[in-house]
């Protein structure tokens, strides 16, 4: 009978760390101000963890598309940063080791970026932003998960089963 009660002891842990225990790296976007689910996206553990975000420049109204990957330190990294418009609020060259180029296309380019990052915040626009989330080539609009004007903070964290489950799952 003692031996029961151990079982019963050790597999109610055994079940409580593994839903409760967070072991899954995930890219994190969690609204700052209003009530809303997580949006998680799941990462593999050591493979592709690059992702972009896309929206229109408020000023230029042309597109801006930075490329991120994940470190293994839990920290967001950007690596790219693609537009069309070197005018108000866009550099207008590289700094450091970067390369700042013109694409085939007559955008500008900055490659060779490590900018490092423990979260980012984001701001969904109200008006002609139309931030988009991209993974896998796939691409999610932010106002689908978040409303419009809502600041998020976009981080790498790990989750647990619990949180996957409570969050609304991106799957790349």
């Amino acid at each position: 009978m003692k031996w029961k009660r151990i079982a019963a002891a050790v597999s109610v842990c055994a079940l409580f760390l593994l839903i409760f225990v967070p072991v899954k790296t995930c890219i994190v976007l969690e609204s700052l101000k209003q009530e809303s689910k997580d949006v998680l996206v799941p990462l593999p553990s050591s493979e592709e963890r690059e992702f972009s975000i896309l929206y229109t420049h408020s000023i230029h109204l042309s597109d801006v598309l930075e490329t991120y990957k994940a470190d293994e330190e839990s920290n967001i990294v950007q690596t790219t940063l693609v537009y069309e418009d070197t005018a108000i609020g866009m550099p207008g060259g590289a700094a450091g080791e970067e390369v700042f180029e013109r694409t085939e296309g007559g955008k500008y380019k900055i490659s060779n970026m490590n900018r490092t990052f423990p979260h980012i915040d984001i701001s969904i626009g109200q008006v002609a932003a139309n931030h988009r989330f991209i993974y896998n080539e796939k691409v999610y609009r932010l106002a689908d998960y978040f409303e419009e004007g809502t600041l998020i903070r976009m981080s790498v964290q790990k989750q647990s089963l619990f949180q996957l489950w409570k969050g609304v799952i991106l799957n790349g």
